[in-house]
């Protein structure tokens, strides 16, 4: 994220904050300034104890399905600070004591925008091959390609690829991600993506 920043400002002479702020709105802005911050903590098992996965799933409990309004500001705050060892503590945490992984807590609570894209942090937190694997599949839903998703989908996480093409057969109950990429596109496109995913680093 500070790389992002970083460059973005040295290319367009403006902070990404100050752009981004006229252009979002309510809790999906303030997931995606929290998410800016960069403030994801290291892993530390003398900090991240299970004494306090216990506190932060009481604490994200109060700010959603334990009161009347939503506190989206302090379930984020927990969400993009927390590395994913410690999520999935505080998950499993949350699912012993309420009967809800936070996944499920953040669809009843949040909307929109603010709800797709908390959930898929979420994911590429705690199962990052699969969330991919729903992300692809997601563009090729319906009728049409969604090609500028897909491409961004199979460049951004080229790394977690090997990953996702199994994460992906299991999904679709054993069809392939290459499979499915040549029904979906044709010509250079088609043969550009496929050897970006046949690629094993």
């Amino acid at each position: 994220m500070q790389v992002l920043k970083k460059t973005y400002f040295e290319k367009y002479e403006k902070d990404i904050a100050i752009a981004l702020d006229g252009e979002l709105s309510g809790d999906f802005e303030k997931l995606i300034f929290y998410s800016l911050q960069a403030a994801e903590e290291e892993f530390n098992e003398e900090y991240h104890t299970e004494e306090k996965a216990d506190e932060d799933a009481d604490a994200f409990y109060e700010a959603g399905q334990g009161s009347w309004g939503t506190d989206e500001g302090k379930m984020f705050k927990i969400l993009v600070n927390s590395p994913p060892e410690y999520l999935e503590m505080v998950d499993a945490k949350y699912s012993e004591k309420y009967g809800y992984t936070l996944w499920k807590a953040m669809e009843k609570e949040l909307t929109g925008y603010a709800e797709k894209a908390a959930v898929f942090i979420f994911g590429m937190k705690i199962r990052p091959a699969e969330t991919v694997a729903k992300l692809i599949k997601s563009t090729c839903a319906g009728i049409g390609t969604d090609e500028l998703e897909l491409s961004c989908a199979v460049v951004r996480y080229q790394r977690l690829l090997p990953e996702v093409t199994q994460a992906y057969e299991e999904l679709l109950g054993g069809k392939t991600l290459e499979k499915r990429i040549k029904g979906e596109t044709s010509r250079r496109y088609e043969k550009l993506l496929v050897e970006i995913i046949s690629v094993r680093e």
